[in-house]
C-alpha cells in the first residue's frame, strides 16, 4: 500500500534508501568470515567499561602513511569479539605520544561492532608509531562485572604494502594464551576477512606438487623473474579448490622455508606453521634484490591418507606492483591437470577469483559498513514513519467507517420514507383500481338490477348482471393477488394470475397459455406485475366483449431480463388506424408506457387481432 501520501517523510527516507542500496551494489560483498587459530590480541580484564586500554605498533622507522586498517577479532561466533564501543587512533614519531596526530576519534558516541574493517585514511601522515586507545570497553560474554578489549588485526599501508606486518607490538595489560591470543597476532597478517578477491567462475586452482605417501618429504617450487629485481615483500596465497569447499588452506605446507637466490628469508622448518586458511602469508623484504624466489616444503599437508604441497598464487611486490605475474615457474615435481598448472601460480588469481589490491579492498569493505549502518538507522526511521502513516490510515479508516455508518443510517431512513411513499402510492393505485374497475361494474349491476325490478323479469338483464358480477369478483381477486404477493413477486406468479383471469374472462372460448418450462426464479417489481396484469385483463376483456373470437393464443416468456407477451385471437378484427380511444386501446398503451415497454397492436377486419408487449424487467 502506498503510505507516502499519509506521511511525506517516507518519500525522502525511501529515496535515501535507494541511493544507499545503489551505492552498496557497487561495493564488494562482505566475504564469508572464517575463524582462525590466531584470533588476534586480547587485553587484560577490566572492572569498569571506562577503563582505558591501548596497544602500540612500532613500524621500525618513520613511514609516509596511506591508511590504517583495524579488523575486529572473531572468536567462536560470527560477531565482533571484544571490539570497544569507543576508541581513538593516533600516529606519532614519539613513543610516548607527547606529540601526535589523531587519525580517527570515535570517543564521543558508541559505535556498532560488526566484523568489518575500519579503514582510516592517513593522508600521507609521517609517523613511526601507531596507537589504538580503547576508551569504552565491552562486557565479557556471559559476565557483567568484567570488561574486555580485543582486536583481530591492525594493518598500516604505505606505498601499497602493509608495513605493520610482523612489527613489534607494545600492549600493557595484555593476555597471552597461545595459540589463540597474543600481541604478535595483531600484526601477523591473519584475520577473519580472508583473501582480497573478486569471485568469479573461471577455473584454475594454482600449482600442485606430486602426491606422497609420507609427510616428511622435501618439495619445492620456484619463480624466476629473468633478472635481478628489487623485492619489498613476498606473499603466498593459500589454495582453496572449489571441489574441496571445506578445506581452507589446501596443501599449505606444515613446515617450509622461503629463499631468495639462496638467501633464507623465512624459516619454519623446525616448527609447524599454523595453516593460514584463506589469509595471505606475507614476508616483508625491504632492501632485497633477487632473481629467484623458492618456497621449499619440508613437511607436507595431509590430504586424504596421502600428502601434498599446493599454493594458489606466489606474489612478489616492488613499489606496490606484483612483479611475479607471468614469471617462469619450475618445481621439484608436479601434479598437472586442467585445474593445476605452473602458470596458475603467477596469474594474479586465487582459487576462487581475481586477487585485488588489499588496501583498496579493505577500504571498500569499510565503505560497505559505513553504508549498512545508515541503512539500519533508516530502516528504524522508516518503520517509525510507516507506523505514523498507518496510525493516520487507521484514523482515516475510522472516520470513513463513521461516515459510512452515518450514510447507511441516512440511506435506511430515506429507504423507509421511500417505502412509506411507495405504500401510499400503492394504496392510491389500488383505490383507483377499485373505483375504476370494481366501482364501474357495481354501478352497472345496480343500474341493471333497477331496470329488472322496474320491468319485471328480464332474463337478458339478469345475465348481464351475472356477467358484471363475475367480472367484478375477478377484478377483486386480481387486486387482492397484487397486494398479497409482496415487493418482487416471481414471474411465475404473474402467469398463474393471468391463467386464472383468462379462465374467468375467456370462458366459453378455446384459449391456450404458453410459458417457459423450468424458469421459476425471475422476479420483477410489484408495479411491473400490476401494469402487465391489468394490461392483460384489459386485452382479454376486449376479446371477450368485442372480438367474437373462437380461439385465443397467449404466449409469455422472459429471457435476458426482458418480458415478451403476445395475445392473439381469430376474431373479427378491426381497423387500428380508424379506432378511437373508446375501445380501450389507449389504456393498453398507457400501461405499456408506465413500465417502459413497447406495445404493438396488429389487426385487420376479419383477420383477428394480435397484441404484443416487449418490456425490460424492473
Amino acid at each position: 500500500m502506498p503510505w507516502a501520501w499519509l506521511n511525506g517523510e517516507l518519500t525522502s527516507i525511501e529515496s535515501r534508501q535507494r541511493e544507499l542500496h545503489a551505492a552498496l551494489a557497487r561495493l564488494p560483498s562482505p566475504p564469508a568470515l572464517q575463524a582462525h587459530e590466531h584470533a588476534g590480541f586480547h587485553g587484560g580484564f577490566a572492572p569498569k567499561a571506562d577503563s582505558a586500554r591501548w596497544i602500540q605498533i612500532d613500524l621500525g622507522a618513520e613511514q609516509g602513511l596511506d591508511a590504517v586498517v583495524v579488523v575486529p577479532a572473531m572468536f567462536g561466533t560470527t560477531e565482533a569479539y571484544g571490539f570497544p564501543q569507543r576508541f581513538r587512533v593516533d600516529a606519532s614519531n614519539d613513543p610516548l605520544f607527547g606529540e601526535s596526530s589523531t587519525l580517527l576519534d570515535q570517543t564521543a558516541a558508541d559505535v556498532a561492532t560488526p566484523v568489518a574493517p575500519w579503514h582510516i585514511a592517513a593522508s600521507g601522515t609521517k609517523a613511526r608509531y601507531i596507537r589504538f586507545t580503547a576508551t569504552k570497553l565491552v562486557p565479557q560474554p556471559r559476565l557483567t562485572n568484567q570488561f574486555i578489549f580485543c582486536l583481530g588485526e591492525v594493518l598500516v599501508f604505505s606505498g601499497g604494502r602493509n608495513v605493520a606486518l610482523h612489527c613489534d607490538v607494545l600492549a600493557p595489560n595484555s593476555v597471552e594464551t597461545l595459540p589463540t591470543w597474543s600481541p604478535k597476532h595483531l600484526v601477523d597478517g591473519c584475520h577473519a576477512l580472508g583473501l582480497p578477491v573478486r569471485l568469479d567462475e573461471l577455473n584454475g586452482n594454482g600449482w600442485h606438487s606430486g602426491i606422497s605417501s609420507s609427510a616428511e618429504v622435501m618439495k619445492w617450487v620456484q619463480a624466476d623473474f629473468g633478472s635481478v629485481r628489487d623485492v619489498q615483500e613476498i606473499r603466498l596465497i593459500p589454495a582453496h579448490p572449489r571441489d574441496y569447499p571445506d578445506r581452507f588452506g589446501f596443501g599449505f605446507p606444515r613446515r617450509f622455508k622461503v629463499e631468495a637466490d639462496g638467501q633464507i628469508i623465512f624459516d619454519s622448518t623446525s616448527t609447524d606453521f599454523t595453516n593460514p586458511g584463506d589469509t595471505p602469508v606475507a614476508f616483508p623484504t625491504p632492501g632485497l634484490r633477487a632473481q629467484t624466489i623458492r618456497i621449499t616444503a619440508t613437511r607436507l599437508w595431509e590430504r586424504s591418507g596421502d600428502f601434498v604441497y599446493a599454493l594458489a598464487e606466489l606474489q612478489a611486490f616492488a613499489d606496490g606492483k606484483n612483479i611475479a605475474l607471468g614469471t617462469a615457474i619450475t618445481s621439484s615435481d608436479d601434479t598437472l591437470t586442467p585445474l593445476w598448472q605452473h602458470e596458475f601460480l603467477v596469474d594474479g588469481r586465487s582459487s576462487s577469483g581475481v586477487l585485488l589490491d588489499e588496501c583498496a579492498w579493505l577500504a571498500d569493505l569499510s565503505k560497505h559498513r559505513h553504508t549498512t549502518d545508515p541503512l539500519a538507522q533508516l530502516a528504524l526511521h522508516h518503520d517509525a514513519a510507516l507506523a505514523k502513516a498507518q496510525t493516520r490510515a487507521a484514523w482515516l479508516a475510522g472516520i470513513a467507517l463513521l461516515i459510512a455508518v452515518i450514510m447507511t443510517w441516512l440511506a435506511i431512513l430515506r429507504s423507509r420514507r421511500s417505502r412509506r411513499f411507495e405504500i401510499e402510492s400503492l394504496r392510491d393505485r389500488i383505490s383507483r383500481d377499485l373505483h375504476d374497475d370494481i366501482g364501474s361494474h357495481l354501478g352497472s349491476i345496480r343500474l341493471m338490477s333497477e331496470l329488472a325490478l322496474r320491468d319485471g323479469s328480464d332474463s337478458e338483464s339478469l345475465e348481464e348482471i351475472h356477467r358484471l358480477a363475475g367480472e367484478a369478483a375477478e377484478s377483486m381477486r386480481g387486486i387482492i393477488w397484487l397486494v398479497r404477493e409482496g415487493d418482487s413477486p416471481k414471474l411465475t406468479c404473474l402467469v398463474e394470475a393471468m391463467r386464472q383471469s383468462a379462465a374467468s374472462l375467456l370462458k366459453g372460448l378455446d384459449w391456450q397459455l404458453h410459458t417457459p418450462v423450468g424458469d421459476d426464479a425471475s422476479t420483477a417489481s410489484l408495479e411491473f406485475h400490476r401494469q402487465v396484469f391489468l394490461l392483460f385483463r384489459e386485452a382479454a376483456h376486449n376479446i371477450a366483449r368485442h372480438a367474437n373470437a373462437t380461439q385465443v393464443r397467449i404466449e409469455a416468456e422472459w429471457k435476458s431480463k426482458r418480458l415478451h407477451l403476445r395475445i392473439e385471437d381469430d376474431g373479427c378484427g378491426f381497423d387500428v388506424a380508424a379506432t378511437t380511444a373508446g375501445n380501450g386501446l389507449a389504456n393498453l398503451r398507457h400501461r405499456a408506457e408506465k413500465i417502459g415497454g413497447t406495445l404493438k397492436i396488429m389487426s385487420e377486419p376479419g383477420k383477428g387481432t394480435r397484441v404484443t408487449l416487449e418490456a425490460a424487467l424492473s
